[in-house]
């Protein structure tokens, strides 16, 4: 076969859109072997995600892809540039819930793909395996117990768009592609900059209060320059710096028994807003680069982000009269805040060659994520009026070095052409978690000597009413020694992915993998898929595979002290989520995390009804199994009795743990549709997108023979956990946009839809009605590189319906988390920008 100059290639090939996949030659290898019935591709995107065989257009793909370029992600100026508030707002598969009073989830949000695990989709930047971050979610109504990656950690101005692979992709990308891939590619013009600078604000009527609230003040500041490197090489980078204020949607407190002790001082405060629930403060700033060289027959490239951050979270009003409390310290009580100083940062370098038939693209990835966990405003009680403040309570950090070496070539057999991809990679893998301040977990001798007024005015001794003080820094206990970890391990991996045009009508692709943990094992994955041009306008598409995601580091090695409520009282207690290897995880019978398996099926048609109207509807299915997930506090009395004078138990009034205990199954069906015409004298994107998704928990684990030993009344899974696995995410979700663009202006208009979501706590069951969302941006570009865009994200102020009494925390927390639409209201905002 004759060699092919990849210089040559790079002139006439699009920028290079994945790390090496393809690599540059595959672009004339598929062309030779390209669709009968292909037509000019007038509104389709070209995309590499989902096989590593060579580009193919959307809607020429084996399996269903999303495409948004920047162009869309800024129209929506989300949350003042936030990738996945973004992402949410465009892509009806893609959720990304916000959490308050959830400790670490407060800073670090998590998204969701087809309404699965947000640590069950594989995220690559130019198509590497981006780190997850140090953090388990381990307080949290979504994804509870997972280690998912931090979208906010990539600057969303840096991004030149994001594929979305909505299908089962472990055999070609490795673990953690269940519900899908997602990759981030980076800006890679080599000419022009822009500078930008924006402000935004929520404005909404707040009916809890029956007032207007003005609050989330988001000021954002980006810029990037282009360089060309060489010929054709490039060297592109920035910065952005974002600085939010916080948002606050608590309701009036009621003070029930279940609040706060019934005292005189604790009343006092009924009929007031004593809480916080809403976004945190956000101060954070951003550095990235991406670049390309041709070197000798070859090329070079680099890229990186670094993201630094300092967040504030919230945390329950600590009333006067409480073992939460001492009055020395704050006699009108204390609302505490936690805080967060994440560093995240990435780096990849490598470079490609043509080595006879072969394309090779080698490549070596660093990346780490470090979150310091603290709180201020807040006391050990335990310590009594001698105590701190101010806490640090923990440090996390995630190492990850990848080196992978890729091949690519095109091979003749029996007059068939085959593309042939394949690769091994290693993979370096360190957790390190560290104590807090031993003011923040050690256990004072502090004791309550004094008597209270109760509401009746009957006086009595405080210690009798609420026992002891709680032990740890409010709102953020700390680690202890004993939770802290050190973990590791190596990985690795091999693949081999074979695809070719079979006939002119069918194209079809298999791949396979073999992946080695020296932690816990080794497994296999593979994939088949296919595709078939039924004519020129309509192809039919499926697949079939089987994947797998790895319990990480951060999942085995967790171990952390909080507060939770007593399930009989609802009062708060101190609880305990232990690791298998500890003294109470032993006393339990816990066992080691196995990796959670998967079996995808996809079948779908894409339409190309005219060059300017298209449509593709899939329907999918995936079943999980061994699903990883963190147990139910167990509160048993027996077992509290029995951890009591374990290390670490003293004063446990609740215990938790990681476990494979779950298998579910999610399906469901995808639309989306895309039409391009004139009107008015300017052009008229219209685009429409549609997911249904639902989830059914097809098996529990029943406890093992030890925890049935100490109380045969124990259940791994509750009502509370099945009710967010299956039905607290809505199951339909649409959005429905029309970009208009004319002489430099440019005209949004955006409606996105989702459905009744259920919160059942056992005790209480609320259903929460759907919610149409809408959304405007008109735009102004200037010939001389200036701009101006005006908007308003939820123009209308809808929001979720509120909580009932029964489930609303004492009036303090008037909107539950669960409806996409929440309660922050519009947001309205302006945003300059110069290119030049």
């Amino acid at each position: 076969m004759p060699a092919v100059d990849t210089r040559t290639l790079r002139r006439s090939a699009p920028r290079r859109v994945t790390k090496s996949r393809p690599m540059l030659a595959a672009m004339a290898l598929m062309a030779a072997s390209a669709p009968a019935f292909a037509v000019e591709p007038t509104i389709e995107e070209l995309v590499v995600l989902g096989t590593r065989g060579g580009e193919r257009s959307v809607l020429d793909s084996v399996v269903p892809v999303d495409v948004f370029r920047s162009e869309a992600l800024r129209s929506t100026y989300a949350a003042g540039n936030e990738l996945g508030e973004a992402l949410a707002t465009l892509a009806p598969s893609f959720s990304f819930p916000r959490q308050s009073n959830s400790v670490t989830s407060d800073h670090l949000r998590a998204a969701r793909l087809r309404n699965m695990g947000p640590d069950q989709v594989l995220v690559l930047v130019n198509g590497t395996r981006r780190h997850p971050s140090a953090v388990v979610n381990d307080n949290t109504t979504f994804g509870k117990g997972t280690n998912a990656f931090d979208f906010n950690s990539i600057p969303a101005t840096a991004v030149k768009r994001v594929e979305i692979l909505r299908d089962g992709a472990s055999a070609q990308y490795g673990s953690d592609a269940i519900a899908g891939v997602i990759n981030i590619v980076l800006e890679d013009a080599s000419e022009g900059g822009q500078i930008e600078v924006g402000y935004g604000t929520h404005h909404t009527d707040f009916s809890p209060l029956n007032t207007t609230i003005t609050d989330g003040g988001t000021f954002t500041l980006s810029g990037q320059n282009g360089i060309t490197l060489g010929d054709d090489g490039f060297l592109r980078f920035g910065a952005e710096y974002r600085d939010r204020s916080i948002t606050n949607r608590a309701g009036v407190n009621r003070v029930p028994a279940f609040v706060a002790p019934q005292t005189a001082d604790n009343l006092a405060f009924a009929g007031q807003r004593s809480n916080r629930s809403g976004d945190p403060a956000v101060e954070e700033f951003k550095l990235w680069f991406n670049s390309e060289r041709a070197v000798g027959p070859g090329e070079l490239y680099a890229f990186g982000t670094l993201a630094s951050s300092d967040t504030r979270g919230a945390v329950l009003f600590r009333h006067p009269d409480s073992n939460q409390n001492v009055r020395e310290l704050f006699p009108d009580g204390t609302q505490p805040e936690t805080t967060g100083e994440n560093l995240d940062f990435a780096v990849t370098g490598g470079g490609r060659l043509l080595v006879d038939a072969w394309n090779v693209d080698s490549s070596i990835s660093f990346g780490r994520n470090e979150f310091d966990f603290g709180v201020r405003n807040s006391l050990n009680p335990s310590l009594g009026p001698d105590s701190p403040t101010h806490f640090h309570s923990g440090t996390f950090r995630f190492d990850q070095v990848e080196v992978e070496v890729d091949g690519l070539r095109q091979l003749e057999i029996a007059r068939q052409t085959i593309i042939l991809a394949t690769g091994v990679a290693w993979r370096y893998e360190r957790f390190r978690s560290t104590p807090g301040d031993p003011a923040s977990f050690e256990a004072g001798d502090f004791r309550f000597d004094r008597d209270v007024t109760l509401a009746d005015g009957t006086t009595i001794d405080f210690e009798t009413l609420v026992g002891g003080p709680d032990i740890g820094a409010q709102g953020a206990k700390g680690l202890t020694p004993a939770d802290a970890a050190r973990r590791s391990r190596h990985v690795g991996s091999a693949y081999v992915d074979l695809s070719s045009q079979l006939t002119d009508r069918l194209f079809a692709s298999v791949a396979g993998r073999y992946e080695y943990y020296d932690d816990f094992g080794s497994t296999w994955s593979g994939k088949l898929a296919g595709r078939y041009d039924v004519s020129r306008q309509v192809s039919l598409r499926g697949s079939v595979s089987n994947s797998f995601r790895a319990p990480t580091l951060s999942q085995i090695a967790w171990s952390r002290s909080d507060n939770t409520f007593d399930r009989e009282t609802f009062e708060r207690i101190s609880s305990r989520l232990v690791r298998a290897d500890s003294a109470i995880g032993e006393a339990l019978g816990l066992t080691n995390l196995e990796e959670e398996t998967s079996r995808n099926y996809s079948l779908g048609a894409a339409l190309r009804i005219t060059p300017e109207l298209s449509l593709t509807v899939d329907a999918f299915r995936i079943d999980v199994d061994d699903r990883i997930t963190v147990s139910e506090s167990l509160q048993s009395p027996a077992l509290i009795d029995l951890v009591q004078d374990l290390p670490g138990g003293a004063g446990v009034r609740s215990v938790n743990f990681f476990t494979n205990a779950i298998d579910t199954r999610t399906e469901g069906v995808e639309v989306a549709a895309n039409w391009i015409t004139s009107v008015a004298g300017g052009n008229l994107a219209v685009n429409a997108a549609y997911t249904y998704a639902t989830t059914e928990i097809r098996r529990v684990d029943t406890p093992s023979e030890t925890l049935l030993a100490i109380d045969p009344g124990l259940n791994l899974i509750e009502s509370g956990a099945r009710n967010v696995l299956t039905n607290a995410s809505p199951k339909h979700n649409a959005v429905l946009s029309a970009t208009w663009e004319q002489s430099g202006w440019q005209l949004v208009t955006r409606s996105r839809h989702f459905s009744s979501v259920v919160r059942d706590r056992g005790f209480a069951r609320q259903r929460f009605g759907s919610e149409t969302l809408f959304d405007v941006a008109a735009s102004y570009s200037m010939e001389s590189g200036l701009g101006l865009t005006l908007g308003a994200d939820n123009v209308i102020d809808a929001t979720s319906d509120r909580s009932s009494e029964n489930l609303d925390f004492g009036g303090n927390f008037a909107f539950d988390v669960l409806s996409p639409a929440g309660a922050d209201g519009r947001f309205v905002y302006g945003q300059l920008s110069y290119r030049f």
